[in-house]
């Protein structure tokens, strides 16, 4: 890929002599043993883990990104994700699946028991599929979008029939954001989900400290965690998460033993910390898509898709992500190459070429420029907005890039730094020009839910479809994979989508995260929920 001579360049040359780059790979499903175990489990002790940010609020079925991060100790779900396209038993002891991947049908356990006392059965999960469904609701998760109708069968079965078909349903009901809640929860105090949740997890909801701490007590009656877990209830007494936006901050709670597991430590700590002999370290290349830059195609200028192809063109990306995260992170095309369906040789690649985007934006009629150096048409500037989370620090240093390497093109970016709390707002409200943000998700299905149609927010439902991009060609292709129940035929299908994208250029793809954890020498038993990769702490002790 051709460089240009920016001043950040030669930042990021001294900073990859000091930080090495890491040897990203996706996390295979652990056990105790193969994470640091010492001896027998030992019961007991309180586990303090130190995360990036707070959630707005804890509802998993409403805000699938907040709260998915912190809420896996006190909810469970139906299935457990291997992470290697198979699925273990959790609250379900078997399913169905209809050829046409529209009918799920779940065989539940008969033994379980939500923290209120409420027997869990297939009411308390038509409950859940209900309360999704409702438009009343506003879920932002994918789940929502399927239009899920759950039947109970008998006391312990439930059959769940979609709108449209989903070949990877059970990748989006293994993760967090749809953990199991209480329907008497759902049903007679819905608005207490806000800041505090009754599942049917190992640990129960404690106390939240709005800007300090979230913690979980110990569910003794717990004796159902997912296949290849432990028997019986979680090993630690409490799990209590400290929020710790600064990433040096963070780090440096691993470093003075305030925090026992540090979750995901920035780039420019990642190689120092899996290097210190001190510490117990595991990382994931998350799946999905990345970080990427959703551009509003609706509005101007990103109506036209000469504007859209000469911005995803005309950035130097790779220079972006090599200097943004000293090195650690791998530039992605539209879907990160740890995800399944990802397709390994793609032709239609992204290429950095400013000459022939700036010949783009010639053709679209912006060929003036202003005192400024900014393009204009018509008199008016080149120009967009660009919010992000003020506590994402890596955000604001990536934007901060792809801003100069704008400016050279004449298109001028302007950063609006937004409360983390009101994000996840503007996300799906559409006031931006560019939206950045990330997806993380084991299957190829993120395209859809991030490119589709179909999935645009519409009033009824609230879509994650960031671009408002709606392509006839593109939906069709989706439609298919998402309804194949042969893994080589969908597979086919995302392959073709992916060989789509960069002509329809809804988004600029630039990295994808690798999750760095890293923990104490007194931590065991450090396992991975790969359905949302992050850790899991069921089997976690400390000796």
């Amino acid at each position: 890929m051709a460089s240009v001579g920016h001043p950040r360049r030669l930042a990021a040359a001294l900073a990859a002599a000091v930080v090495t780059a890491l040897a990203l790979s996706a996390c295979a499903s652990a056990t105790p043993a193969e994470s640091g175990d010492s001896g027998e489990p030992v019961t007991g002790g309180d586990l303090v883990v130190a995360v990036r940010s707070e959630p707005p609020q804890l509802n998993p079925l409403v805000d699938q990104v907040g709260g998915a991060h912190v809420l896996s100790p006190v909810v469970d779900s139906l299935v457990w994700d291997n992470g290697d396209g198979t699925y273990g038993t959790w609250l379900a002891t078997d399913w169905e699946v209809s050829d046409d991947a529209r009918v799920y049908t779940f065989t539940l356990r008969d033994d379980v028991t939500f923290h209120d006392g409420t027997p869990f059965d297939a009411a308390a999960v038509k409950a859940n599929f209900d309360y999704v469904a409702d438009p009343a609701n506003k879920s932002t998760g994918s789940v929502a979008k399927l239009g899920p109708v759950a039947e109970v069968v008998d006391d312990y079965t439930v059959r769940v029939t979609l709108e449209q078909p989903e070949s990877t349903f059970l990748t989006l009901i293994a993760a967090p954001y749809f953990g199991i809640v209480s329907p008497v929860q759902l049903q007679d105090d819905p608005e207490s989900l806000a800041s505090t949740v009754v599942g049917t997890g190992p640990f129960v909801f404690d106390e939240w400290v709005k800007g300090q701490s979230l913690s979980y007590v110990r569910n003794d009656d717990y004796d159902w965690g997912p296949e290849g877990t432990h028997e019986g209830a979680a090993y630690l007494d409490k799990i209590t998460y400290r929020f710790l936006p600064e990433d040096q901050t963070r780090y440096n709670a691993l470093l003075t033993g305030e925090a026992d597991i540090v979750d995901y430590i920035a780039p420019e700590y990642a190689e120092e910390a899996k290097a210190d002999e001190r510490f117990e370290s595991d990382e994931a290349l998350l799946p999905g898509v990345g970080f990427s830059l959703h551009l509003n195609t609706r509005t101007a200028p990103f109506d036209d898709v000469r504007v859209r192809q000469a911005l995803l063109t005309g950035i130097d990306r790779e220079g972006i992500v090599e200097s943004a995260t000293f090195g650690a992170y791998p530039v992605q095309e539209y879907l990160a190459s740890s995800t399944p369906d990802f397709k390994k040789d793609l032709e239609n690649t992204i290429e950095f070429d400013a000459d022939a985007a700036g010949a783009l934006l010639d053709d679209a009629g912006w060929t003036g420029t202003d005192a400024e150096g900014y393009r204009t048409k018509d008199g008016e500037r080149l120009t967009t907005t660009v919010p992000y989370a003020d506590n994402d620090q890596l955000a604001q240093r990536t934007l901060e890039q792809v801003q100069i390497d704008a400016k050279q093109l004449g298109f001028e970016l302007v950063l609006q730094p937004v409360p983390a709390a009101d994000f996840s707002q503007r996300l799906y409200s559409g006031e931006y020009g560019i939206m950045p943000s990330f997806q993380s998700e084991a299957t190829g299905m993120q395209l859809w839910r991030l490119y589709g149609g179909d999935n645009v927010s519409d009033g009824s439902t609230i879509g994650s479809n960031a671009s408002f991009l709606a392509d006839a060609e593109l939906d069709s292709i989706l439609a298919q994979a998402r309804a194949s129940a042969d893994p080589a035929a969908r597979a086919d299908f995302y392959g073709q989508a992916q060989e789509l994208l960069p002509d329809l250029a809804p988004s600029i793809p630039l990295y994808s995260r690798a999750r760095v954890v890293a923990w104490q020498p007194t931590v065991h038993g450090v396992t991975w929920d790969h359905a949302w990769p992050q850790p899991y702490l069921l089997d976690t002790y400390k000796n």
